[in-house]
């Protein structure tokens, strides 16, 4: 039984593990189109969270000229 509730209990955290890493939608720029951009190139955008946190977002240019979000880091405050 003591097995059972150790599986649930790591379970529970791996199953809450992802919220912390997810993207934070307050970090990422409202984007336009591009024209001149090759499609499928990866274009950076940095910006600034309601917290100050810096980020670098990182977007893919899609077939209209639209950014698709693909990656974003969290920079260092140091």
């Amino acid at each position: 039984m003591k097995k059972i509730a150790a599986s649930a209990a790591l379970f529970s955290l791996l199953a809450a593990a992802p919220a912390a890493f997810a993207i934070q939608p307050s970090a990422v720029p409202d984007t336009g189109t591009l024209s001149k951009a090759p499609v499928g190139s990866t274009v950076q955008i940095n910006g600034t969270d309601k917290f100050g946190d810096r980020y670098v977002n990182y977007f893919r240019v899609a077939d209209d000229g639209s950014l698709k979000l693909v990656d974003q880091v969290r920079q260092s405050n140091d």
